[in-house]
């Protein structure tokens, strides 16, 4: 019987040895930002994360305790060669997890999650997003390390394995069943009320260094089950009342702009009350409208030069003939949070997004039904494939037709992994839109500066790292949308049109260090039908704000005919149905200056006051800049705002 005991143990501390040395491998993969840290938050990694650590090896040591107790009267369960064979599996997968998790987090900056699962309906783009790496290294590390740790699992259990023992079976039995139920103490992290969450490890006012506590197999595993499935708000921070009285006050009008503090004062002229008209709808013919949504465009890049040569020469031209916004930022971190953010005025969600969810997605608005309805025309345009992401769904019901997608292309267009890359694809628009019927409210979503970052022109900047690949990326897009503009000046249309550039998500690169300037993304409104030229915006405005802004310009307020808007509670949402309740006329002199984002998991908040950025685990701020610098008004602004859209996320 000790032997069935002292095999079991040796077996579950063998993996909570693993999973330190997984931690280990984590901290050297990253070493770059593990030398920020001190020796004692090294330390402490172990030392917190080891909840995790014994909860995973509890898990999968539960199935090896059903099998002891098996061997008690069933021969085939006492030979090793099950064991060994069920450690295989696991370590498999457990394997795959743990060293993926080394490079997303380089491209995510956040542990594992169900995320890469959601793109395995769409194999090949997937595999496009990480073809720019070594795959083959990456492949013989993963062999190597596998082959090393099953070894020593192997050489473990020879030693260690059970001797079979034919009397007490019962007494045996009873204790073993004893054994199996106390595991759940550390599956569940203790005996605490709460059960294990990422807030049980963390530590520290360090992201980084909470990060790096994490059991990435069980982080993996727990948002499997998490958020999208969530009936529980789990953003609890304020009292209702207290809540609704904060949103109602982001929401409502400010009414500092009365006694001379308008934030336009200086640029506008004209009357305070009176709403500003960006779009020239006094001509002779209806006004179209161009979205063009950049794939992973960031402010960071905007006025970066390497070796004197700028990133974007032509964006940063045309940004002089309309209206430019300058501190505008981004809902999420993904295209298929940027999408409805950019579209719907939806923020995104925290560890998913809902065009995951069509049964959601298709309970909000979206600009081409409102458009529709008026005699708009509605192409979309990808070069890439549209089921990517579940993205088609969601423009099908948003009311885009027809969708242009890969498939629409020629086979020798193919010039990209994704699919045909954006010189293509802008000459696809062109001729398109020469066809289609007037008005149109066109989208198109870009993707040439998609992982991998590759290019069909000779590169402007040297080198062959990631970084590197990705400003060439952005250089030659911002080439193509500069061709497109002054090709779109040359057309019967211009004078008549109105076109938005606007990143779609949050990226990392280039780096800076401070986790809001990656949310931070250029938007521009141009074309011949833009009244003001060269005006530049200075106020925090965000993605989701280009709805409400576009539906007011053209007067198109009310939620479309069948649909009664979003019944939110806020203070914007009106009886009469605004199509649009989060999202802010960005136009309008009084309405409140503020920006929102979210991330895996966490959000910021952006004012007149600064920058918060604040992590929904940890629940504690990491990161406030500016002068004086945000305050408490400004975290429970943010913390309002999380709770309030995704508790709107799961009544859809």
């Amino acid at each position: 019987m000790g032997a069935k005991f002292k095999f079991l143990l040796i077996y579950f501390f063998s993996w909570v040895i693993f999973f330190d040395l997984m931690r280990v491998l984590f901290l050297l993969y990253h070493a770059d930002k593990t030398k920020t840290l001190t020796g004692g938050d090294i330390g402490r990694t172990f030392l917190y994360g080891m909840r995790m650590d014994f909860s995973v090896a509890a898990y999968i040591l539960l199935p090896v305790v059903v099998f002891v107790i098996l061997s008690l009267f069933l021969h085939f369960f006492r030979r090793l060669l099950i064991y060994k064979v069920y450690t295989f599996i696991i370590l498999l997968l457990v394997s795959l997890i743990c060293l993926s998790d080394l490079e997303l987090y380089n491209a995510w900056g956040f542990r594992i999650d169900s995320t890469p699962l959601k793109f395995l309906t769409t194999p090949k783009e997937a595999l496009a997003s990480v073809s720019h790496l070594p795959l083959v290294w990456i492949l013989f590390f993963f062999i190597a390390c596998y082959a090393l740790f099953y070894f020593c699992f192997t050489v473990i259990m020879k030693r260690i394995f059970f001797q079979q023992q034919n009397g007490r079976k019962l007494v045996t039995g009873v204790l073993l069943l004893l054994f199996m139920g106390l595991l759940f103490i550390p599956i569940r992290g203790g005996l605490q009320q709460s059960p294990l969450n990422q807030s049980s490890v963390y530590f520290s006012p360090v992201a980084y260094a909470n990060h790096a506590a994490i059991n990435a197999p069980w982080n993996f595993i727990h948002s499997v089950f998490g958020k999208d499935m969530a009936t529980k708000n789990p953003y609890n921070y304020l009292q209702a009342g207290q809540e609704r009285a904060i949103i109602d006050s982001l929401y409502g009008i400010d009414r500092s702009g009365l006694e001379g503090s308008n934030p336009f004062k200086d640029k506008y002229q004209e009357q305070e009350l009176a709403h500003y008209q960006w779009v020239n709808l006094q001509g002779t013919k209806p006004v179209n409208v161009i979205v063009v949504i950049w794939e992973s465009f960031t402010e960071k890049a905007l006025n970066l030069q390497v070796s004197g040569k700028p990133v974007t020469p032509r964006f940063n031209q045309y940004k002089r003939d309309g209206i430019f916004f300058e501190n505008c930022y981004a809902s999420g971190d993904r295209t298929n949070k940027g999408l409805p953010a950019v579209l719907s005025g939806y923020p995104a969600m925290p560890n998913t997004t809902i065009i995951h969810s069509p049964g959601k997605s298709a309970k909000i608005n979206a600009l081409p039904q409102l458009f529709r309805p008026k005699g708009y025309s509605a192409p979309f345009f990808y070069g890439g494939e549209t089921e990517f992401a579940n993205i088609k769904s969601y423009l099908i019901h948003s009311g885009f037709d027809p969708i242009i997608g890969k498939s629409d292309f020629a086979s020798a267009d193919m010039n990209s992994k994704w699919g045909a890359h954006d010189g293509v694809v802008m000459k696809r628009v062109l001729a398109d839109l020469d066809k289609t019927k007037e008005p149109f409210f066109a989208g198109w979503l870009t993707l040439s500066s998609h992982e991998p970052f590759e290019v069909p022109v000779p590169a402007v900047f040297p080198g062959k790292d990631i970084p590197s690949k990705f400003l060439n990326s952005l250089h030659y897009t911002d080439q193509v949308l500069g061709d497109f503009i002054d090709s779109c000046k040359t057309k019967p249309w211009w004078n008549n049109t109105v076109i938005i550039i606007i990143g779609d998500h949050g990226h990392p690169l280039p780096e800076t260090g401070r986790r809001s300037d990656d949310f931070r993304t250029p938007m521009l409104w141009t074309g011949g039908a833009i009244i003001q030229q060269g005006l530049v915006i200075g106020k925090p405005v965000s993605q989701i704000d280009i709805a409400t802004t576009l539906a007011t310009q053209f007067a198109l307020s009310s939620a479309p005919k069948g649909q009664a808007g979003n019944k939110t509670g806020l203070a914007s949402d009106t009886t009469s149905g605004k199509a649009f309740p989060f999202s802010k006329d960005m136009a309008d002199p009084r309405a409140r200056s503020w920006a929102f984002f979210d991330f895996n998991d966490g959000f910021g908040f952006v004012d007149s006051s600064g920058v918060l950025v604040f992590d929904n685990v940890g629940r504690q701020p990491i990161m406030k800049l500016g002068d004086p610098g945000p305050g408490k008004a400004q975290l429970q602004a943010g913390q309002a705002l999380m709770h309030a859209f995704f508790e709107d996320f799961m009544k859809k």
